[in-house]
């Protein structure tokens, strides 16, 4: 099915059945899906540059399985910011893909109705998951900055959550977000950039793959 821009008409692609929600790529409307109608939201802002090679349409494989990316989140705290990437894998699982300061995870929601209270996590400290046990290795409040293409999830501008990050030994990463509205939990693992077998990278000026 054809969907356009309400706000300027342009034409829109939603590649996932679970997407509610894209950014018009020509007038950067927040676009939300109710079935077969489309609502605006108003302007998204604009994503600085900051020299990521991933774009919408980047691929990549994990576990021998492919994936692409449809959309991300930009998030900011105190010391710098960092991107989240959501990630249609082509046996229609979805994950995301997280980049920062050189660093790369891929991890994947998990249904957990007993997550600690956050008040009561320090750094250090370790957490009993069903996946085992994990070390606090970071805590930090984030802001939900900007965004691009395809999200699961109606974005907010400016949306404020508490995000604690875990590790252990076996080089599983994991990350409870407490947000306003609800508590998610994400497992995975980190890898090297290598690793992924990324295609359709964006050109950055002066920056080539070793």
């Amino acid at each position: 099915m054809e969907y356009f821009c309400p706000n300027c008409g342009a034409p829109l692609k939603f590649r996932s059945s679970v997407t509610v929600y894209t950014t018009c790529t020509y007038c950067r409307s927040m676009v939300v899906r109710h079935d077969m109608d489309l609502e605006s939201l108003g302007e998204v802002s604009e994503l600085l540059n900051d020299m990521s090679p991933f774009q919408v349409g980047t691929r990549g494989t994990f576990d021998n399985s492919t994936f692409t990316l449809l959309g991300r989140i930009k998030l900011v705290y105190d010391l710098g910011m960092w991107s989240e990437w959501y990630a249609l894998f082509d046996d229609g699982r979805t994950g995301w893909l997280a980049e920062a300061q050189g660093f790369f995870m891929m991890s994947f929601a998990v249904v957990e109705s007993e997550l600690p209270d956050a008040r009561i996590i320090k750094v250090g400290l370790p957490i009993y998951l069903p996946q085992g046990k994990f070390i606090a290795d970071d805590i930090r409040t984030v802001t939900y900055a900007a965004s691009e293409g395809e999200l699961p999830f109606i974005f907010k501008p400016g949306f404020k959550a508490v995000s604690v990050d875990f590790r252990n030994r076996e080089g599983q990463f994991a990350s409870i977000l407490y947000g306003p509205e609800e508590t998610q939990l994400f497992v995975g693992r980190y890898e090297r950039f290598d690793a992924f077998s990324f295609e359709n990278l964006k050109t950055i000026d002066g920056w080539t793959r070793a």
